[in-house]
């Protein structure tokens, strides 16, 4: 199974951009149209997110992402055939909060989202600031796919660290090192979990970042993605904590989620909306 995805996702990685993006069209339509995929979930979850806003408000939101969505597979996919020069020349970074807590000789932790278009963003940060980049990533149930995704993201000197590995996580390299959390991931382990309000809901929370941070004394950075047209990305990235060990319990997480959803009210189309946040949201 292994060598026949790499060997098909290579293939579709060759194509020129114009190609990808009439393929994705092609995707669009038959998620959206044909298989119906997770449509039920989005809506559901846009309407309680907006109950502010108009169906036809939510109707465009979600036909948006969808699309949105479907570029992200393909952008995805085009990093098997492509180099972080070339996809530096379609996703901006602002560098100066690295770059000043790297001349400090500072660990940082961010935390960033699913927001489109993530797996960019790995190559950009390794490509464009001097940490040594460690993500830290959920074991996949499909071992090949896992395999594939994973020779990519370390192609460049990236180290991925399992989220159940909390001894890789707890351990610095002499070197300033920047670990990255995709923080708005359903925790496995709910108990332990932060329970905090998003979009009305409160909901569980990993608390590895924060627990790291207060513990290490670690600089704490907020990323946000943002689309700026089809194929074009920019990221913008907020020092929250210059010292993780001056914060309070559960400090760290709040403010992690009001930033999150400030920041999907900004644009809301490009958030991963098809994964469902609020499964173990408690109830009122």
């Amino acid at each position: 199974m292994y060598r026949i995805l790499k060997l098909v996702l290579g293939a579709i990685a060759s194509l020129p951009w114009w190609a990808l993006y009439v393929l994705a069209d092609l995707f669009h339509f038959l998620i959206y149209h044909v298989i119906w995929y997770r449509r039920k979930m989005v809506w559901r979850n846009l309407s309680a997110a907006f109950p502010e806003k108009s169906v036809e408000e939510i109707n465009e939101i979600n036909i948006q992402f969808y699309k949105n969505f479907c570029d992200q597979v393909v952008e995805t996919i085009k990093l098997f055939r492509s180099t972080p020069e070339e996809i530096s020349e379609r996703f901006e970074v602002d560098t100066t909060v690295y770059d000043k807590l790297f001349s400090e000789g500072r660990h940082v932790l961010q935390a960033t989202s699913h927001q489109f278009n993530w797996e960019w963003g790995n190559w950009i940060l390794n490509h464009h600031t001097q940490f040594h980049l460690r993500i830290i990533y959920m074991i996949q149930k499909n071992k090949s796919m896992e395999r594939l995704v994973n020779e990519y993201r370390v192609r460049y000197g990236t180290e991925l660290i399992p989220a159940n590995d909390l001894k890789a996580m707890m351990t610095d390299p002499a070197q300033p090192t920047m670990t990255v959390f995709l923080a708005d991931q359903n925790p496995s382990d709910r108990k332990r979990a932060a329970w905090v309000s998003f979009f009305g809901r409160e909901i569980p929370f990993h608390r590895g970042l924060e627990i790291l941070a207060r513990r290490k004394g670690h600089a704490v950075v907020f990323d946000e993605m943002i689309r700026v047209k089809r194929g074009h990305y920019k990221s913008v990235s907020k020092l929250a904590f210059t010292d993780g060990s001056k914060t309070s319990e559960g400090e760290i997480t709040e403010a992690y989620v009001q930033f999150l959803e400030e920041s999907i009210k900004r644009q809301p189309e490009n958030w991963l909306w098809s994964h469902n946040r609020w499964k173990h949201a408690r109830q009122s």
